[in-house]
């Protein structure tokens, strides 16, 4: 029965490159059948063996290696398939939640924009019916692959003495390559999120009223195992390089987005930025100081901001920064004096405006701001620690006044520990959040819009945003670069 299956497709006995000799040897660099005169032509440098020898250690350990795929590896790849049927689901899903928001909101608009409604369903329709695509085609690749090895490998287990010796190194091949790409399918390498948020009432401008549909998806690029301990700072230089920080470690790396490591800098510091000019920005909250490293890494150091220890670096419109600031005091029981803060200020210290305190002057803006990056529409969106396992997401306007507060509305988890924050092309939020391991998104007016990415094993920790790269560094030393597509 085997034979007959594989014949047509696993019985090139004779070399088609030299008068039909028969095939005598397997080229393990090449991995295909040679016969003599390829051993002393193209493949004389190769690494080779004789068939008749590999048949021997074949026949004995195939099957028992057949039985072990099928009983560890093709579970996890049907349950790969279940993670795209999952994925399809929850788009189904999705898009009634959409069309629901959608029709609730339709009732409080006058009739004349119900064509514009009926054209948002439509566009969302389209959406999801092309994330769904994708997903299905991505399903019956890998389904067809699961099944395909279901049955070459139950006929390497059961025929393997049956098959003639040139359809076993036929079929191994075979399995071994399809295989290899079976495991390329995974659900988690592309996620496609269409959201619609609602508008606001304005008769003026009634296509605005409609809102708009937010459609991000992430696709992973590139996976690299480079750091052993958790990266404290990512900062995207440009599409294809990155600045990583790691805890405990007094270098600062350089990393190309194949994961090679290009530059690595002694920078005895917490957190850096890089300038357009080349030079790096570093913060130390032992010294309490921000220095220039120059390109021939040379130190100066620029502000002294003693008696406040500052904690994270980034950049600002009209090359300013943006750095977060506290005192040597209690981390969370805050006395009168306490001096928890975020500043913008020019390279030479000029400070330009100090965030501490609430409208009224007296009600604190802060209790441990962890970190601060500043939104294309000039909001300080600021992580506020507020214990050892709760934190917020405080947003702020350029003057100081408070935008928005999110304390977990929307993510319905027991805690909220937002880590790091980003901001995109579009000034929508992102942030990484310990609890439910995710990177998450919200609109420019807080709205929660949707989880970007969510993983059962790892915590992603630090994030940053170039073109359409997303850079993240995980809490255990790993690096992802995902292709972020508006």
């Amino acid at each position: 029965m085997a034979a007959s299956l594989y014949k047509a497709q696993f019985a090139l006995t004779f070399c088609e490159n030299h008068d039909k000799k028969e095939l005598i040897a397997y080229c393990k660099t090449c991995r295909e059948k040679i016969c003599s005169s390829c051993i002393k032509e193209e493949h004389n440098q190769h690494d080779w063996e004789m068939i008749s020898d590999i048949l021997r250690e074949k026949k004995h350990n195939l099957p028992k290696e057949c039985k072990e795929i099928r009983a560890e590896k093709l579970p996890r790849l049907k349950q790969e398939v279940g993670q795209f049927d999952r994925k399809i689901k929850d788009e189904v899903a999705c898009f009634e939640q959409n069309k629901s928001t959608l029709n609730d909101s339709r009732q409080s608009y006058i009739s004349e924009i119900n064509q514009l409604f009926d054209y948002r369903i439509d566009e969302c329709r389209q959406k999801s019916e092309s994330a769904i695509q994708i997903y299905k085609v991505k399903r019956e690749g890998l389904k067809q692959k699961v099944e395909y090895l279901d049955m070459v490998t139950t006929a390497l287990d059961k025929d393997i003495n049956t098959l003639p010796d040139h359809d076993i190194l036929d079929m191994e091949k075979e399995m071994r390559d399809e295989l290899e790409k079976a495991f390329t399918y995974s659900a988690n390498q592309y996620t496609c999120n269409t959201v619609y948020v609602p508008g606001k009432m304005d008769k003026r401008a009634l296509r605005d009223m409609v809102g708009e549909i937010h459609s991000v998806s992430v696709e992973e690029k590139h996976d690299m195992d480079i750091f052993s301990d958790t990266m404290i700072s990512m900062k995207a230089i440009s599409d294809s390089t990155a600045l990583a920080m790691v805890l405990n470690d007094n270098y600062a790396k350089l990393i190309e987005s194949t994961g090679d490591i290009l530059k690595t800098m002694k920078t005895p510091c917490t957190d850096l930025i890089v300038l357009n000019s080349g030079e790096f920005v570093l913060i130390d909250k032992v010294k309490c100081n921000v220095s220039v490293l120059t390109e021939d890494e040379n130190m100066i150091t620029t502000i002294d901001t003693e008696p406040l220890h500052p904690t994270c670096i980034n950049k600002a419109d009209n090359y300013d920064i943006l750095v977060t600031l506290r005192d040597n005091g209690d981390r969370f029981n805050l006395v009168p004096t306490s001096r928890r803060v975020v500043q913008r200020m020019t390279l030479t210290g000029e400070v330009l405006h100090t965030y501490e305190f609430r409208e009224d002057g007296e009600t604190r803006l802060f209790t441990w701001p962890l970190m601060a990056v500043e939104n294309n529409n000039m909001d300080i969106c600021v992580v506020n620690r507020l214990s050892d396992n709760r934190a917020e997401l405080v947003v702020l306007h350029k003057d100081g006044s408070v935008r928005f507060v999110f304390e977990d509305d929307g993510l319905k988890t027991q805690n909220f520990f937002p880590i790091d924050v980003e901001c995109d092309s579009k000034c929508r939020i992102l942030f990484t959040e310990y609890y439910s391991r995710a990177i998450h998104m919200l609109s420019p007016e807080g709205m929660y819009l949707c989880t970007l990415c969510q993983y059962d094993q790892l915590l992603p920790y630090v994030i940053s945003i170039h073109g359409e790269n997303l850079w993240c560094g995980f809490f255990h030393g790993s690096l992802k670069v995902l292709k972020y597509t508006n």
